[in-house]
């Protein structure tokens, strides 16, 4: 192994202080807002004077060791802020530049400094000050106001904490995983195992960088292969989706990586012209993970992009969450996604039941795709969350995971730190095991995700998932908004057992026939698909559903609102255990086409940033 190869780094800091002697003058990372016009640029050996002269203005405040808020603006400042950050042996706590997001992890981070740029700091600084102990200690990373040259190297190894990432919070409040620079070097690795590029590699990353996903998944990782990524304003791709695979097709990217509902999107929002004028033909990696990838998402992507180049085996779908740094599973001796055909019924009796190709039955057959294998040294064992024992092949079982990338526990959080992070087999005592909260099995090495254990819809004894519901139902008519729905549970009367509620957003509101015809296909569609009647379909104006700041649905959080009655309706259909009651009339008027398209794009960015 060469001594300046990635994998003889222990750390970050010697990561990138390799990276910037072996590819001094290349461009490491450019800034394209909306993927076309170029703000700025870093070479590898400006990052590292830019990461030097920060971590120099930390040291001479004393932050060494200490948290600092790195509050994420799209744009090459924040890279250099994070790096900043581990050069001086402080601990990088990544945050979103938005109110929001800071009220729910300043006050638990407990950081004496923060980075942020100048325009940032101006319109953060008072109400951010505002949310902890006693006022934080600014600093931009534009303008460090420290030599480079007084850096002094941090006295850290792989066991020291490098970064406190914050949890997307879709079940429940954010949390502070405390990865040390091992957990982040091995991780890097694993991801590399997956796709197994080099520095030839291009990508074009428009994911947040305050997320784990666009952190580590677009940033580190571009570093630890020396590669050249092109970051946009994740404003930017929402606005617009097509303006990433436009990057794409400009840069000749042969990498990038993103949630499902992404590649969803630039299939919706595209045309047959915008799609003409596209060369894909160099991208070679497409990962897809952070959510349930949906197969009907593979075929219609490929088939959109055909012409344009696209090939089926780019697409590499992943797993992983924060607490295993980032990714746990990726990649199989397969060309192409592997797809599994379910019986849905077996499923919800946590059986798995292969259904062969010539006896699929949309209406009893569930699609998975195929995660890829453990990578990185990580083991899987799937188990009975209640028992704590080990389910056997044809189960689902919950997905437990140790390893090198298991992060180190949640920050302040010793009780929570125990119940995730310290399990152990009740039939064997091995452990301790990361308990991911998801559900899923194993076939063929392959790992395959069914849905979420917090989430799981339980009626009559058997087992629903909430993702397959909401597919079913966004699937029903063009005119709801795929991934932007709620399926949930709630006990209408003490003792009276679950009953399954939808809350779905549309395109637009129409006039009452209208919204009453979606209703009753939502709810026949459930029918003939999972053999369950819903007890409340609620239809809502697009942004209205709570979600996380990187785009989940927060099922629970939608839940709570629907029972405190804080959804404003478009239409509704709500039985009264056996009674129904038709659609209520549309809360607001039609708005013509291209303003209702508009409001959705407005609407949908903003859920995904508050």
């Amino acid at each position: 192994m060469p001594e300046d190869s990635p994998a003889t780094a222990r750390t970050l800091v010697e990561l990138l202080r390799q990276q910037a002697v072996r590819h001094r003058d290349k461009v490491a990372f450019a800034f394209a807002p909306d993927g076309s016009e170029e703000q700025s640029r870093l070479t590898y050996a400006e990052l590292d004077r830019s990461a030097r002269a920060v971590a120099a203005g930390l040291q001479q405040q004393g932050a060494a060791g200490r948290r600092v808020l790195v509050v994420c603006r799209p744009g090459l400042d924040s890279v250099a802020a994070y790096f900043g950050c581990l050069y001086a042996g402080a601990v990088a706590v990544p945050v979103q530049d938005r109110l929001g997001r800071l009220a729910l992890i300043a006050p638990d981070a407990r950081a004496g400094f923060a980075l942020a740029d100048s325009a940032t700091q101006d319109r953060l600084r008072t109400q951010a000050d505002g949310l902890t102990r006693r006022p934080l200690r600014w600093m931009a990373p534009e303008d460090p106001g420290a030599d480079p040259d007084s850096w002094t190297p941090p006295d850290i190894g792989s066991d020291t904490t490098a970064t406190v990432q914050y949890t997307s919070g879709s079940t429940r409040a954010p949390k502070g995983v405390v990865l040390t620079h091992g957990n982040l070097m091995a991780n890097l690795a694993a991801i590399h195992e997956t796709w197994g590029g080099d520095d030839q590699k291009v990508a074009v990353c428009w994911l947040p960088q305050h997320h784990d996903m666009g952190l580590i998944g677009g940033i580190l990782q571009s570093v630890y292969v020396g590669g050249n990524t092109v970051l946009m304003s994740p404003a930017g791709f929402i606005t617009r989706p097509m303006r990433w695979l436009e990057a794409m097709s400009r840069y000749r990217a042969t990498i990038a990586t993103a949630p499902n509902f992404a590649y969803q999107l630039c299939v919706e929002r595209s045309t047959a012209a915008e799609r003409a004028a596209l060369d894909l033909s160099q991208w070679s990696t497409a990962m897809n993970g952070a959510e349930p990838v949906q197969a009907s998402t593979l075929r219609a992507f490929a088939e959109a992009f055909a012409d344009a180049g696209f090939r089926p085996e780019a697409f590499l779908p992943v797993y992983g969450l924060a607490e295993a740094t980032l990714l746990v599973s990726g990649g199989s001796d397969s060309a192409a996604p592997v797809i599994r055909h379910i019986d849905r019924a077996a499923l919800g009796e946590d059986r798995v039941v292969e259904v062969a190709d010539a006896d699929v039955d949309a209406s009893g057959v569930l699609e998975l795709v195929g995660c890829g294998y453990p990578r990185g040294g990580q083991q899987i064992v799937f188990v009975d969350p209640e028992t704590r024992r080990r389910r056997d092949a044809e189960q689902v079982g919950e997905i437990w995971v140790s390893g090198p990338c298991v992060a180190q526990g949640y920050r302040g959080k010793p009780e929570d730190t125990e119940q995730t992070f310290g399990a152990y087999l009740a039939d064997t005592g091995e452990g301790p095991y990361l308990r991911t909260g998801d559900l899923g099995f194993m076939s063929a090495g392959e790992v395959f995700i069914t849905g979420r254990c917090k989430d799981l819809i339980v009626l009559r004894g058997n087992n629903y998932y909430p993702n397959d519901i909401e597919k079913t139902v966004q699937g029903s008519h063009p005119g709801l908004l795929s991934g932007r729905g709620a399926a949930f549970a709630v006990e209408p009367q003490p003792g009276g057992g679950e009953h399954l509620v939808v809350v779905q957003e549309v395109h637009a509101a129409g006039d009452a026939p209208a919204l009453a015809g979606l209703l009753g296909r939502i709810r026949a569609a459930i029918n003939r698909h999972h053999g369950i009647e819903a007890h409340a379909v609620v239809l809502v104006e697009a942004g209205s559903i709570p979600t996380t700041s990187s785009g989940k649905i927060q099922r629970q959080a939608a839940r709570q609102r629907f029972v405190d009655g804080g959804f404003t309706a478009l239409a509704q259909w709500q039985g009264t255990l056996g009674a129904s009651t038709g659609a209520t009339e549309p809360a607001a008027a039609a708005r013509t086409a291209a303003a209702a398209q508009q409001a959705v794009a407005l609407q949908y960015w903003k859920a995904r940033q508050d």
